[in-house]
């Protein structure tokens, strides 16, 4: 299946495509890169055997020592690095996430206050008017509209 196949077949049939935090946030499928990990492996066969031939007789047993340390130190540093790196990527993602939904809370309470604040502005504005008399002004204003708008429209007999 090719990668125009595969993205036709990852759209659901309601025709929505999942955002951005549906995909962040699905479980991960890890790919596994087999030639990199054979070709590491060969290369580095490739590179003891080179060694092996390149050192005397006599020196083979502190050749081999260093091979093992080094290959010993090698795995410990690969442990480290594959099993760490998901949690340390993990705990980053979940820390941008947390400042992110405490940003947004921020904002929204802001804009709360912000229309708690104009809706008390508004009432006492109202407040300080005559709401009988300006509701007689508007009704005036908008009777008066409505009667402008017909004489504009009314055809001549």
């Amino acid at each position: 299946m090719n990668r125009v196949n595969a993205r036709a077949a990852a759209v659901p049939l309601s025709g929505r495509r999942e955002s951005y935090a549906e995909r962040v946030d699905a479980p991960a499928r890890p790919r596994i890169r087999w030639a990199w990990i054979a070709g590491c492996v060969v290369l580095g066969l490739a590179a003891i055997a080179a060694g092996w031939a390149i050192v005397p007789d006599a020196n083979r047993t502190g050749y081999v020592a260093g091979v093992l340390a080094n290959v010993g130190t090698t795995l410990l540093l690969v442990g480290i690095v594959v099993l760490l790196e998901r949690r340390i990527v993990g705990s980053a993602v979940r820390a941008v996430r947390n400042a992110n939904d405490e940003a947004r809370r921020a904002a929204r309470d802001d804009f709360d206050a912000q229309i708690r604040d104009l809706e008390e502005r508004i009432r006492t504005s109202w407040g300080s008017v005559d709401a009988e008399a300006e509701a007689r002004r508007m009704a005036d204003e908008y009777s008066r509209r409505i009667v402008d708008a017909e004489g504009r429209d009314a055809k001549p007999d």
